[in-house]
Formats: C-alpha cells, sequence, structure tokens
C-alpha cells in the first residue's frame, strides 16, 4: 500500500483547491451585490497549525501561485505575503492550543484580517487608491470574516478526515513528536 504521510501536502493543497473553487463561485454569484469573499488566512492557519513546517508550505506555494495568476497585483505578491503569514503562525503555533476549535477560529481570523490588509495595501501602491472605497471595503472584510467564523470548523474537520481516509492522523502525528 502507499503511504501518503510523505505527500499530505498534496491532499491538503487539493483540499485548498476544492475551497477555493467553492468560494470563486461564491464570488461569481454574489458579484452583482459588489459582495466579494476572501478566506487565504483560513487556508494559511490549517497549514500553519495542523502541519510541520515543509508540509504546510509545500500545501501553501501550489495555492497561492495559483491566486497570483488571477491578481492584478505584481505575481509573488501573494506567494510572499502568505509565507510570511504562514511562518509567523507556524512559529506562533506553540503558544496556541491546536485541539481547541476556538484557537483554530481566532488564528484563522486573525490571518485572514492580515492577508486582507496585505492585499488591501498592496492595491494601494500597485493600483492606486482611487477606486479603494471604504464603504465596499468594510462590507467585504465583515463578509469575509463571516465566512471564515462560519465554515472554518467545517473546513478543519473535512481537511482532516480526508487526510484519515489515506491513513494520515495528525493528532497521533503530533504527539509522537513531542
Amino acid at each position: 500500500m502507499i503511504s501518503f504521510s510523505n505527500y499530505r501536502w498534496l491532499l491538503v493543497a487539493a483540499g485548498h483547491y476544492i475551497t477555493l473553487f467553492f468560494l470563486t463561485q461564491a464570488n461569481y454569484y454574489l458579484s452583482s451585490t459588489g459582495i466579494q469573499l476572501f478566506a487565504l488566512g483560513m487556508l494559511i492557519s490549517f497549514s500553519a497549525l495542523e502541519l510541520n513546517y515543509k508540509q504546510g508550505m509545500l500545501s501553501i506555494v501550489p495555492v497561492t501561485l495559483f491566486i497570483d495568476s488571477k491578481l492584478p497585483l505584481p505575481f509573488g505578491f501573494t506567494l510572499i505575503a502568505s509565507i510570511t503569514l504562514f511562518t509567523i503562525a507556524h512559529v506562533l503555533r506553540s503558544r496556541v492550543r491546536r485541539k481547541v476549535t476556538s484557537s483554530a477560529l481566532a488564528t484563522s481570523i486573525l490571518l485572514n484580517l492580515a492577508s486582507f490588509a496585505a492585499y488591501t495595501f498592496g492595491a494601494i501602491r500597485y493600483l492606486g487608491a482611487e477606486g479603494i472605497h471604504f464603504g465596499p471595503l468594510a462590507l467585504n472584510l465583515f463578509a469575509s470574516t463571516l465566512v471564515v467564523v462560519l465554515i472554518n470548523r467545517f473546513f478543519f474537520d473535512m481537511q482532516i478526515g480526508a487526510l484519515s481516509i489515506f491513513g494520515i492522523n495528525l493528532a497521533e502525528e503530533q504527539r509522537e513528536a513531542r
């Protein structure tokens, strides 16, 4: 039987792509209202809290390159911002109790806010501030935070469940690593 333990990043990246697909579909249907959902922080949070550094980094890089290919910002902007946030979250994860759902939710919200701020300031820097207005920006931030609050637990459970289908038990491996 093939062991997916060393390639768990592929499974996590596939879960990230599926999540991005559904969020992209939601953004398509919400575009007439002016609301755009943003949940990059939730993806970074799962990779930073549940995987080791190498596996987490490998799961984030292809997803961020895909996002970079769709943005008007310079190519690599999302990659650099995501790697920075991932590294900070991964370093600080020893201070966060990963078993508690609320700490995973708080980390996802904070990372989502930080990545939203990075995109906002990046858009101001590279695209100009003329088209950025506080009302739509606040509405998108509120909607994105609400979506992260609502689907974070489901997202984490689905990722862990998908890994367990392939025989990867993250909780057991984290205990053995200590």
